[in-house]
């Protein structure tokens, strides 16, 4: 790690000298593309519609000449005059009022041939967070643009042109978070939009993409946004195709009459923040590696060599502590051929070459990926823990409840049966409400579901401990009857019916409490695609208690119930060791927890994973485990 983060130091400062470059084709970018989306309002029909608008556009349009001689240095010779060919072009086609549509033709080609010829990264790598581009509107622009974006803000109200109105539908339908991304970075020179050089890239994308919902607001919560058949045409609509596009170019394609139903779609595509898998990042590494190819076979070295860097800082950074708490080895053999990589681009190395090492890249790249989707859950896996876990707490509700029921029989409480039947029939139905509400905090970020993961983990290892230890404290016959009566006498005492009730919803809640802190867990963990095996094993563990009910009431003299407890307590204490090591590697995967590698192979059946820590706190339970049991004797 300590040698990539010198090849990074290194790679900042050779793109710092190309910095400024960087800015200068940005400016000149953002010059071309703002005269291919106003020009329209200057003049019309062959003569100037709006004498200020068409001032405007000659401005710009000198800024493109003027930019273009200062910048064109920077470009090969074949490019320089490809694109001062069609600059030129433009600005005699702007000085003779020429119709619209040929001047954003000219204007938009040149465009492309100075991001093409400058290697400009024009496109956000994922999509931006709309939270966040509201929050830094507030800060940020609300002061001109106002609060909601209507342009009627404090500070706005004495500048000259007014501050764009977002909710203005003629404007902004044709304006793309691309054309605000380079408005906002480098402001509009002669007016009060100035420009926000202390803004990351990142949180500049993140205002863009805002700034596209704010004509929509009045559609964000409606029903259409939500459909599956909404969320399937969005997953065909990449970050790079929203951020270039506007609304205009969107309609072009889709080509929807009903102009209600255009608009809803417009904004499925604005408010679209799909979840980040870790898929999509790799995919992300894998694109940016093909992009770097393509540019050296342009001879471009350094620009390659810039998006191969990017390759592992968009793609493979935000997933590193998870590929490293899952297999440190390979994050190293990644980082070796990436430095590698990069060195070879810098040298000018035969892109034949470069060619190859980029494929021993892309095949660790791949590899990454496959380790991190795979979830080592085999159906019967995820059937016996939910089942076991399920049987056991099943088994001691069922057995407090029928000696309550016996209890109350013995003591002639007429109309107490109802009141305990009320109560664990009350704790079951909030029990199911808990863990569909546990579903739904599990529906978060990758970062949200793991750092839940763990903590439920880890709270369903301290349960299971406790019940372990309760579990093998009671196997003795009398201490079990002992326990009962115990939890009995306040109650009977009283002859309180609203007692009975609470005592029978108690003992029931907390078995089913500690059976949604672990089937959440196991839900995680095993994933959707084992969501039967674990519906299966509850409704195993159910029909078994239903069994065994049965049986004890017919023949409860001869029913082993300590040679049960025995046996369950062992489980337990098989279950707290498993995850404790897997809620230690979920909190590893978000960097809560420190990652030190070992040399052997992960078993993740039992939640044994490669890291120092890991295997230390699995090693702490399970002696924690075998102390409990031998002390509880």
């Amino acid at each position: 790690m300590k040698y990539f983060c010198y090849a990074l130091l290194f790679l900042f400062f050779s793109i710092a000298a190309q910095a400024q470059n960087g800015e200068q084709s940005r400016l000149l970018v953002h010059t071309l593309n703002y005269i291919s989306h106003d020009y329209q309002f200057a003049v019309k029909d062959g003569k100037i519609s709006s004498a200020a608008e068409y001032k405007e556009e000659e401005e710009f349009s000198e800024a493109a000449v003027k930019n273009f001689k200062l910048y064109s240095s920077q470009w090969s010779d074949s490019d320089s005059v490809a694109i001062g060919l069609l600059i030129y072009r433009l600005d005699n086609l702007i000085a003779h009022f020429a119709d619209f549509k040929e001047v954003a033709e000219v204007a938009i080609e040149a465009k492309n041939k100075v991001i093409s010829a400058s290697g400009l990264i024009i496109t956000p790598a994922q999509f931006p967070n709309l939270e966040t581009g509201k929050i830094i509107f507030k800060t940020e622009c609300a002061k001109c643009h106002g609060a909601n974006g209507f342009g009627n803000g404090p500070e706005g109200k004495d500048l000259e042109p007014k501050p764009r109105n977002f909710h203005d539908t003629e404007r902004m339908r044709s304006i793309s978070p691309f054309f605000a991304f380079n408005t906002i970075r480098l402001g509009i020179e002669g007016t009060g939009m100035k420009a926000h050089p202390t803004l990351e890239d990142e949180e500049v994308w993140d205002v863009a993409f805002y700034i596209s919902t704010l004509r929509f607001q009045d559609l964000a919560s409606n029903a259409f946004l939500k459909t599956e058949e909404t969320k399937k045409f969005l997953s065909g609509i990449s970050p790079a195709e929203a951020a270039v596009k506007s609304d205009d170019d969107f309609l072009s394609v889709l080509n929807i009459k009903d102009s209600s139903k255009a608009k809803l779609v417009l904004a499925a595509i604005r408010f679209n923040q799909p979840e980040h898998s870790d898929n999509d990042f790799i995919n992300t590494s894998l694109q940016y590696l093909d992009g770097a190819l393509t540019l050296y076979y342009e001879k471009k070295y350094t620009e390659a060599s810039q998006m191969a860097a990017l390759s592992y800082l968009e793609g493979i950074e935000p997933i590193e502590n998870r590929l490293k708490a899952t297999d440190p080895s390979l994050l190293i053999i990644l980082e070796e051929q990436m430095q590698h990589l990069r060195k070879m681009m810098e040298d000018g190395r035969p892109a034949i070459e470069v060619k190859d090492s980029i494929h021993a890249v892309r095949i660790t790249v791949k590899s990454a990926g496959e380790l991190l989707n795979k979830k080592e859950y085999s159906f019967w896996l995820a059937f016996f823990m939910a089942a076991s876990v399920l049987f056991r707490e099943g088994l001691e509700a069922f057995l407090v409840i029928m000696v309550i029921l016996s209890v109350i029989k013995a003591g002639n409480l007429s109309g107490a049966k109802k009141w305990v039947h009320s109560g664990w029939i009350l704790a079951v139905a909030l029990g199911c409400i808990l863990f569909v509400l546990s579903e739904k905090i599990l529906n978060g970020n990758s970062t949200r579901v793991e750092l839940t993961e763990g903590v439920i983990s880890f709270i369903a290892v301290a349960m299971l401990l406790y019940v372990g230890f309760w579990l093998h404290g009671k196997s003795e016959i009398n201490k079990w009857k002992d326990y009962v009566k115990g939890m009995m006498k306040g109650v009977m005492d009283n002859k309180s019916m609203v007692g009975l009730g609470a005592l029978s919803f108690f003992v029931v809640f907390r078995e089913v409490f500690e059976s949604v802190l672990f089937l959440s867990a196991l839900q995680v963990e095993a994933g959707v695609t084992h969501s039967k095996a674990i519906l299966f094993g509850v409704l195993w563990a159910f029909a078994v208690v239903l069994v065994f009910a049965f049986v004890v009431l017919r023949f409860s003299a001869k029913l082993p119930i300590p040679t049960l407890f025995k046996i369950s307590s062992f489980v337990m204490g098989v279950l707290a060791v498993v995850l404790a090591g897997k809620g230690a590697h979920s909190l590893q995967e978000i960097g809560v927890i420190p990652v030190h590698g070992i040399s052997f192979s992960r078993i993740e059946l039992i939640g044994l994973f490669p890291t120092v820590e890991s295997v230390s706190i699995q090693l702490v339970v399970l002696l924690l485990v075998i102390a409990m049991r031998k002390f509880s004797k």
